[in-house]
Parts: structure tokens; C-alpha cells; sequence
């Protein structure tokens, strides 16, 4: 230690404060007491991401606010896996390294289906086949257009870009996506502007499947999501119920329930392990995503809870006609939707 160094009166933070781990990304920035942000949000691109096939690549942000999450640009921009304080959150799949090309007239969808946080179902379709689509779309197939990565000015890191859901004779429709990753509270944002860019009305259904698993995902797990009406799709959804996840089975089964009747607002569906060991609270706006679909899924080596707000139904009634109950954009109308995941 140099016995001549002084501390300056105009110093931001006082030296008895230098360690204290409730300072502020900013307050340490500002103090000198790190050198750059990427000391406390630190953003690494890998290659090769093996969930979306060779040459994929994987953008992983770590904050100090103890949350770890892949974004995916060659998914969609969607997100993989997702870690707070050292505790996997997201569910991953058995599929081994899959590519990403798929006939989107198919069900390959499935075969792709490997997994993470969020897997964004449309904004084509969403669903099972129907009308010439394939299983809930194409985003999560097609990659991300100008990908950037900038800080914000709390430290925060977001990572935007442009996903395209078009066809050479008909619907042109662009997605602009913005992924927030809090850098001092264990937040992820995820907002979406839908534009209809072409010269025909444009369905664009999306419904943000987001996929949860062990150890946050045990049985006694429990689930609130508030709404007035739950309606189950199959008796197996009755059967194996909401509130609570099941014991595991190795029957092969899965429930789906559909939640409606939100108040007008902000919507929040929280997921809690026993004993409170880790909880996630899911928010959005009730307007904008006005169903919540929840698939129930105990079988051993499956073992998911899917938590899936969405803009149109997967079942139903309300599943018909031209559009199958989705919104419609005349051209150059837009549309805003997404989701925020907090963790504690």
C-alpha cells in the first residue's frame, strides 16, 4: 500500500463503501472501481451453438445481477439456456445437435425442437399443421437479421434485430425484436414490434413458449396464473391438473390448459420450486397477449412446464375461420407484444 495515496473529497464513493456488493453497476462504474462494463455484463458470441446446428451462432450474456442466458440469432433470437446464481432454469430437451433447415410445410418443427427458455411460436402460425402451415411456424427457424449489441446507460445490455416472415406471393411481415438483460436485478426483457410491410392483410398470430425445468420444475412445484376461466384441452390435462406439477411417470403424456379472463394490465404467472428455492415471475400485458397456455409435461426424460402467453388461441372456438382467431394487421399497421422473466 502507497502511505502517501489520498482519497479525494470529490471521490463518488466513500472508501468504507469500496466493498460493499449492494453498489449499483453505475455506482461501480462511476467509482473507478471497475474498468469497463464488460466487467459486470460481460457479452460473449460463441460459434458452432450445437442446439442450432454447425456455423450457428450462440450470444452469451453473464450479469452482475447473477443471470447467465443464451441469445440465439440464427433461432429467431431466441433464448436457450438461462441460469441464476449457478441454478439452471431453462428445459432442454433429449435431442442431441440439430440443424436448422426445415420445410416449414412439415412437422420437422418437432424434430427441431431442442429446447431453451424461449421458442417463439409464428408469426405465420402457431399450433398444429393447418392451412399449408407446419407446427407452430417459422420464427423460431429463421435467422435474425442485423444483430446488434449495445450498453445502455445502467450497464444493461440489449440485443436487437429483425426477423422476417415473408413469402415471395403474398404476406410480407417483419419482426423487430429487442432482448434486455438487466445487469444489477436478474431480468430479461423480451419486446417485439409485428409490421405488416406488404400490400395484403397479414395474420400474425405469436404465442412466446417458454420452456422450464429441473431443478426450478419438481413435483410440488407450484404455478399461480391469474384469469378467470382455465380450460383444459384433453381429460389427461384434468387429470394431471395446474396448481401443482405432478410425481414423475414414465407413461408417455401432457396436459395443456388455456387461462383467459385476465384483468385489464399487467399480467404476472409465477412458477415457484419447493421450499422457495428459486422463483420465476413471467409479466406482460393482458391486452396484448390476452391467453396464457400451459403445457404440463411429467413423463421421466421429458419432464418440462411449458408457460406460454400467446395473442391467439392453440384450441377452441375461438380457433376458426380464415385467420383461426388471430389478429390481423392491414398494411403498414404494427403491432407490440412480449414478455418479461424476473428471477428470485
Amino acid at each position: 500500500m502507497n502511505p502517501s495515496a489520498t482519497t479525494s473529497a470529490n471521490s463518488p464513493v466513500n472508501p468504507s463503501a469500496a466493498t460493499s456488493t449492494s453498489l449499483s453497476a453505475r455506482e461501480l462504474l462511476a467509482a473507478g472501481l471497475v474498468a469497463q462494463p464488460d466487467a459486470v455484463a460481460e457479452v460473449r458470441e460463441e460459434v458452432r451453438d450445437p442446439r442450432s446446428g454447425p456455423g450457428s451462432r450462440a450470444l452469451r450474456v453473464t450479469t452482475l445481477g447473477g443471470v447467465s442466458v443464451e441469445v440465439l440469432p440464427d433461432r429467431g433470437l431466441d433464448l436457450g439456456s438461462l441460469w441464476f446464481n449457478s441454478i439452471p432454469v431453462s428445459w432442454r430437451s433429449a435431442l442431441g445437435p440439430r440443424g436448422g433447415a426445415v420445410d416449414p410445410a412439415d412437422e420437422g418443427w418437432i424434430g427441431r425442437f431442442g429446447g431453451g427458455l424461449l421458442v417463439t411460436s409464428g408469426v405465420d402460425h402457431i399450433g398444429p399443421p393447418e392451412q399449408g402451415h407446419g407446427l407452430h411456424g417459422t420464427h423460431h427457424l429463421t435467422p435474425a437479421s442485423d444483430v446488434a449489441v449495445r450498453r445502455l446507460d445502467d450497464g444493461s445490455v440489449e440485443v436487437s434485430g429483425a426477423i422476417d416472415s415473408s413469402v415471395v406471393f403474398g404476406r410480407h411481415v417483419l419482426v423487430k425484436r429487442k432482448i434486455t438483460v438487466g445487469v444489477d436485478r436478474p431480468r430479461v426483457e423480451v419486446r417485439d414490434t409485428i409490421r405488416n410491410t406488404g400490400p395484403v392483410p397479414a395474420a400474425v398470430p405469436i404465442l412466446y413458449h417458454s420452456n422450464l425445468g429441473a431443478p426450478l420444475v419438481l413435483p410440488g412445484t407450484r404455478v399461480e396464473v391469474p384469469g378467470s376461466t382455465r380450460t383444459p384441452r384433453t381429460p389427461e390435462a384434468e387429470r394431471l391438473g395446474w396448481q401443482a406439477f405432478p410425481e414423475p411417470t414414465d407413461e408417455v403424456i401432457e396436459g395443456v390448459w388455456e387461462h383467459t379472463g385476465f384483468a385489464p394490465g399487467a399480467v404476472q404467472a409465477v412458477v415457484t420450486a419447493p421450499e422457495d428455492a428459486v422463483r420465476l415471475t413471467m409479466s406482460w400485458d393482458g391486452a396484448e397477449l390476452p391467453r396464457c397456455m400451459q403445457w404440463v409435461h411429467p413423463t421421466r426424460g421429458g419432464w418440462v412446464l411449458g408457460v406460454e402467453p400467446a395473442s391467439a388461441p392453440l384450441f377452441g372456438p375461438d380457433r376458426s375461420g380464415e385467420h383461426l382467431g388471430a389478429p390481423v394487421l392491414e398494411p403498414g399497421q404494427e403491432r407490440a407484444s412480449g414478455v418479461v422473466y424476473e428471477l428470485s
